[in-house]
C-alpha cells in the first residue's frame, strides 16, 4: 500500500508559547524544519511519543502556525505527561514543544487521549489506558488536574486508546474506545452524555464493535482498530487505526478513515452508527515497509478540512503530520 501526503493550508494559533516552564524543548534540536507534508518530531525516544493530541483554540491571532496539546503514555514518576507544541504550518519552522508539569492530583499513568471540552477554552479531558477520565485545565505553567471519574461500563482488562468530547442539542457528549486486537477482538465503541462541570458520566450506550480492514494483522502485527477518535459538529467520527508488533523498533502501520456517526437527539438520547469493516476506505495510509509509523493521535482545526495525526513510534518518539482528513467544523 502506499502512502498518500497532504499539504498543510491555514492553521489557527492559540497559547503564547513565551514564559516559563518546567522543561521546554525545541525540535530542532533533533530535526530541522521540514515541509509540512513531511513528519516533523516532537519527541524522543519511549517518553517522547504522541498518545493524544487536542488543538487549542483562540479567537484571532496568526494564522501561520496552530496550537496544540499533546499527552504522552508515561508510566513512571517525572516523566512528561502533558506538553504543548506549536506546529508551522508552512514547515519552514521546526515544531516547538514545552512539556508541562501535572499538578493538582498524583500523575497519572498511561494517558492515551485528549480532547478539548467544548465552549470551555483551556479545558481538556484525557484518558488513561484503564479508562479513567482526568479533567484538567491547562495555564501557562501546569497541567491542572481537578478531578478523574472511570468510563462507565468500565471493565478488568480493558484497555482504551480513544476519547473524544461533542456537543449537540446543548449536551456534552463523550464517545470513547477500547483499542481491540486483530481480528478476533474488535474495538468497543461507547458513547455517553459527560457533565464537563462535575467531570461525571451518564449511562453508556451499548457498545458497538468495530474493525478495520487496513492495517492487516500479518507477520505477527497486533492491529488496534481504534487508536483515537475525534468527534465533527455533525457527529461525524473521524478515527485512526494502527497495527504494532510489540517491539519497540516496530515495523508500525497506521490508518485514517471516517467510521460513521454519534449523534444526540433533544432529549438527549445518543446513538453510534458505525461502518462496517466492507463499508471503509482510508483516507490516510502508512505501510509498515515504507513508512513505520504508529499514528495514536488525531486533532482538527476549527473550520478547516486540514488536521494533524500524531506518532507514537516507540524507540522512534513521536511525529506530527498534516493531512486534509477532516470533514468539516468542530463548532
Amino acid at each position: 500500500m502506499t502512502r498518500r501526503r497532504w499539504t498543510i493550508a491555514t492553521a489557527v494559533a492559540l497559547l503564547a508559547l513565551g514564559g516559563s516552564l518546567a522543561t521546554t524543548a525545541n525540535a530542532s534540536d533533533t530535526a530541522d524544519a521540514a515541509d509540512a507534508s513531511e513528519w516533523q518530531r516532537v519527541g524522543t525516544g519511549m517518553t517522547g511519543g504522541v498518545s493524544g493530541l487536542a488543538v487549542i483554540e483562540k479567537r484571532g491571532g496568526a494564522k501561520k502556525s496552530v496550537d496544540l496539546v499533546m499527552v504522552r503514555d508515561s508510566k513512571k514518576p517525572g516523566e512528561s505527561r502533558v506538553a504543548t507544541v506549536r506546529y508551522s504550518a508552512s514547515g519552514k519552522k521546526a515544531p516547538v514543544v514545552r512539556e508541562l508539569p501535572w499538578q493538582g492530583m498524583p500523575e497519572p499513568r498511561d494517558l492515551e487521549a485528549v480532547d478539548s471540552v467544548p465552549g470551555q477554552p483551556g479545558d481538556y479531558v484525557t484518558l488513561t489506558s484503564d479508562g479513567t477520565a482526568y479533567r484538567f485545565t491547562l495555564d501557562p505553567d501546569a497541567a491542572v488536574a481537578w478531578g478523574s471519574s472511570p468510563v462507565p461500563d468500565r471493565a478488568a482488562g480493558d484497555n482504551y486508546e480513544s476519547f473524544a468530547l461533542t456537543r449537540q442539542h446543548g449536551r456534552t457528549i463523550a464517545v470513547w474506545a477500547t483499542r481491540g486486537s486483530s481480528g478476533d477482538k474488535p474495538s468497543l465503541v461507547r458513547a455517553a452524555e459527560y457533565d464537563p462541570n462535575s467531570g461525571t458520566f451518564g449511562p453508556a450506550t451499548a457498545p458497538v464493535a468495530f474493525t478495520v480492514p487496513y492495517p492487516l494483522p500479518v507477520d505477527g502485527q497486533e492491529v488496534r482498530h481504534a487508536s483515537d477518535i475525534k468527534i465533527h459538529a455533525d457527529g461525524t467520527v473521524l478515527l485512526t487505526a494502527a497495527s504494532d508488533p510489540n517491539l519497540n523498533s516496530g515495523p508500525f502501520a497506521s490508518a485514517v478513515y471516517i467510521a460513521g456517526k454519534v449523534t444526540s437527539d433533544k432529549s438527549g438520547r445518543i446513538r453510534v452508527d458505525l461502518k462496517s469493516k466492507d463499508r471503509l476506505t482510508a483516507l490516510a495510509s502508512f505501510d509498515k515497509e515504507v513508512d513505520n509509523r504508529k499514528i495514536e493521535a488525531v486533532a482538527c482545526r476549527r473550520g478547516s478540512e486540514t488536521g494533524i495525526v500524531g506518532t507514537d513510534d516507540e524507540d522512534e518518539g513521536g511525529s506530527l503530520l498534516s493531512l486534509d482528513i477532516c470533514p468539516g467544523s468542530r463548532d
